[in-house]
C-alpha cells in the first residue's frame, strides 16, 4: 500500500468551494480518498493507492491543490510514502 496526505490551509475561506469542487470522497478499486476540514481555512485529504504506481496514475486532486499554492491563495504541504 502506498499512501499520500495533502495538508493545506487557504488563505482565503471562500476557496471551500473550489476544495469542494476539486475533491470528493473516494473508494474505487486500488484508490481510497477521504477529505477533511479542519478549521474554517485548514484541511487535509488522505489518499491510499494499492502501491506506488496507481498513485502516480492518480495527480488530479494533487495537482488541484497544488493549482492554488502556484496562484498564492494556500499553503500546501505533500506526504508520501509506503507501508511496510
Amino acid at each position: 500500500m502506498y499512501g499520500r496526505t495533502i495538508i493545506f490551509t487557504l488563505l482565503a475561506s471562500s476557496l471551500w468551494s473550489v476544495i469542494e469542487a476539486a475533491v470528493t470522497s473516494l473508494n474505487t478499486k486500488g484508490v481510497i480518498r477521504h477529505f477533511f476540514k479542519s478549521s474554517d481555512n485548514s484541511g487535509f485529504i488522505v489518499e491510499v493507492f494499492s502501491d506506488q504506481d496507481e498513485a502516480g496514475k492518480s495527480l488530479e486532486v494533487l495537482k488541484s491543490v497544488q493549482s492554488l499554492k502556484e496562484q498564492a491563495m494556500a499553503k500546501v504541504t505533500v506526504i508520501e510514502g509506503e507501508t511496510r
